[in-house]
């Protein structure tokens, strides 16, 4: 009594945690929040390179070209001290986003320069965000604190800035410089030594122009986005227009226009031609102080701009675009865990076209897979050859997986694929030798991985389920059966085998003879050991099974609950079939073949070969499945060999396809609740 607790014990907490795998399979991967952080110098010399502040505007109009949900922006302005200070806030947030704006705005340019304060700032508001992290440096130049009151000099500085390079490193924050000025004036090697150590970006600008190319060179690169610079120029007083077409199409395209005055008027009307009809979109427009910034979704046609400018007015407009992008991923082969596997990456749009231009340089990329059930996320190994991505995982876990592509010189660039199934094969027989004992003898010590394997080489856990109590005693300790007599005679001793995600009912078969019957006479003894050997000869040819009639002469149990049958593919000259239903509390018998359920359709028990599947009822409101049909056949993740035993319990499905996959067919078992 005290072992059927155990087992019913056992079998409670597996239902109970396959229930739970059901319920977390339904997650859905969810990108990292996105944190930039931009450092900008405010020192005296900055007055020389942006007298007009151009750095200031130009940051705050790519601030609102940021409308991803994930991304969140902090402002520093530094010289020798830390003049503003702004956490990173999500531009979503209107209220939060203009409060960035006005701190953007309000730094004056004074004093002198210490980059190590700057940047280790920017440090400690990264230090405890969870998700991808950035730091974008503009500076005209070196440390310098020859004049400051702080109580700091350039050797301070200087360490600082290195102890932050090594703890970005490690934290994987890339540090993008951006500075101003002719070359010689600026430390040039030091800011390139910053980013390059960082996995960053660095770059050597003359003229504040030049700075929204760069920012677009920072925060839009990558395969989902292409920027054109649709024209840049000093206008006279009127009205302007520019065409622009995109070469493919765009999920989403921000116009973005920057002017060296205040910008009083702009028009930006989207053509689309569809089905020989020409419509017109008119996209969101916000223009503040000296930038605009326009916004269409699935831009198909062509995209005209106009603008108003005053006399010797400049204006420059880029166009930014973005697709979703989905990563492909082809196998050569059906995916089961424990197995390394070879794989392929190529990138497609939201229209199936495959993304073209891509750098499929190995160093640009990182690949990672991640277990919905478990949250296990496993690295894998890439290499590209131009045309696409290669590589090889190995999964510990069956389940559900996503795989998330990052493209490391965007911090903006990740791309999640379509779901992937990781299969389980279940525990099976390998052996059905009947362990030989003597009234006389001892404990004997049977090793049970010598009956049972896993194919996926799992960890095998074993407990008693039923023991011969008046023929032997039986304990397990570990992969070890121990047997000690008990009595005399013949009978079965029964167990639960788990790999941890599946389990099926195993039996090792015992015997226990007198000293007569072991020994009556040496002929007779030379005679049992020749058919011993032939039929161990035999047996190890064709295994020892339990057949149905002796399953249904041992089952005690009723059966309970109901079937919901569903055909989820037929043959093509057939009609759909509607989702059909068996009860199965008033059926009496001990054994039903699958086929009895299905007889009103002889051409699908022919297909599936139904008429060699059986269901026995069992105990604790479960069913025992076996077959010895040809049809491949899986009760949820886990495929189920022919003549073997496996245990059904309420909420499980099981899979039957044919054998030449034209028909397939859901079986699940329910309460009648």
């Amino acid at each position: 009594m005290k072992r059927k607790i155990m087992y019913f014990a056992a079998i409670f907490l597996l239902l109970f945690s396959i229930i739970r795998w059901d319920v977390f399979a339904q997650e859905k991967l969810v990108e990292e929040d996105i944190y930039i952080v931009f450092v900008v110098d405010h020192s005296g010399s900055m007055n020389e390179q942006d007298s007009q502040n151009v750095i200031s505007d130009t940051l705050k109009a790519f601030v609102d070209t940021l409308q991803s949900e994930e991304v969140q922006v902090g402002y520093i302005a530094y010289n020798d001290r830390i003049i503003t200070s702004h956490q990173p806030v999500s531009i979503q947030d209107k209220e939060q986003g203009e409060k960035l704006k006005e701190a953007i705005g309000e730094a004056p340019n004074k004093g002198e320069t210490d980059i190590g304060i700057g940047l280790g700032e920017a440090y400690r508001m990264l230090e405890k965000c969870q998700g991808k992290r950035m730091i974008v440096l503009i500076s005209d130049g070196e440390t310098d604190l020859t004049h400051s009151d702080t109580g700091r000099i350039k050797e301070d500085s200087d360490r600082d800035v290195q102890e932050i390079v090594l703890k970005c490193r490690e934290g994987e924050i890339p540090i993008s410089t951006i500075f101003f000025g002719e070359e010689k004036e600026a430390n040039v090697q030091e800011l390139k030594d910053v980013s390059m150590r960082t996995a960053g970006k660095s770059y050597l600008i003359q003229e504040t122009d030049e700075l929204p190319g760069v920012l677009c060179d920072v925060l839009y690169s990558g395969p989902s986005y292409s920027v054109y610079e649709a024209g840049s120029s000093i206008y006279g007083e009127g009205n302007q227009k520019i065409s622009y077409e995109p070469a493919v199409y765009a999920d989403e395209l921000t116009v973005l226009l920057l002017s060296d005055k205040d910008i009083n008027h702009v028009d930006i009307v989207q053509n689309a031609e569809t089905e020989n009809v020409t419509t017109t979109e008119t996209p969101s427009l916000e223009i503040s102080g000296k930038y605009a910034i326009g916004r269409l979704r699935g831009v198909k046609g062509p995209v005209n701009i106009g603008f108003d400018t005053g006399q010797s007015q400049r204006m420059t407009v880029y166009i930014i675009g973005r697709r979703s992008i989905t990563p492909i991923l082809e196998w050569q082969e059906e995916i089961y865990k424990n197995q390394l596997l070879d794989f392929k990456i190529r990138l497609e749009d939201r229209n199936r076209d495959a993304v073209k231009n891509v750098n499929y340089d190995t160093a640009a990329w990182q690949a990672e897979f991640k277990n919905l059930q478990t949250g296990e996320v496993i690295q894998a190994e890439i290499i590209g050859n131009g045309q696409e991505l290669s590589g090889t995982v190995c999964f510990h876990n069956s389940g559900e997986y996503l795989l998330s592509l990052n493209f490391l010189e965007n911090v903006q660039s990740t791309y999640i694929s379509e779901s992937i199934n990781v299969l389980n094969v279940l525990p099976g027989s390998i052996s059905s030798k009947e362990v030989g004992l003597l009234t006389i003898s001892g404990q004997q010590t049977v090793t049970l991985k010598e009956y049972f394997t896993d194919s996926d080489d799992d960890t095998l856990y074993f407990e008693l389920q039923e023991v011969p109590e008046d023929i032997v005693k039986a304990e397990i300790q570990g992969t070890l059966l121990l047997i000690e007599p008990e009595g005399r005679g013949r009978g079965e001793i029964k167990l639960l085998i788990s790999d941890g995600e599946g389990s099926l009912v195993g039996s090792i078969p015992v015997r226990v003879k007198s000293l007569p019957e072991a020994y009556w006479q040496v002929l007779v003894a030379l005679i049992c050991v020749l058919a011993f050997c032939i039929i161990k000869i035999w047996t190890k040819r064709n295994k020892v099974i339990l057949i149905p009639e002796q399953m249904e002469s041992k089952n005690e149990g009723a059966f309970t609950g109901k079937l919901n049958a569903y055909f989820t593919l037929l043959p093509e000259e057939m009609e759909e079939i509607p989702p059909l239903t068996f009860a199965l509390h008033p059926i009496r018998e001990k054994k039903i073949a699958m086929a009895d359920m299905f007889s009103d359709y002889p051409e699908l028990i022919d297909v599936l070969t139904l008429d060699e599947i059986y269901l026995f009822p069992a105990e604790n409101r479960q069913m025992i499945l076996y077959h010895k049909s040809d049809s491949t056949i899986m009760i949820g993740n886990s495929i189920v060999c022919r003549k073997m035993q496996y245990l059904v319990s309420y909420g499980n499905v099981i899979y039957i396809t044919s054998k030449d996959g034209t028909c397939e067919l859901e079986v699940h078992y329910i309460s009648m609740i």
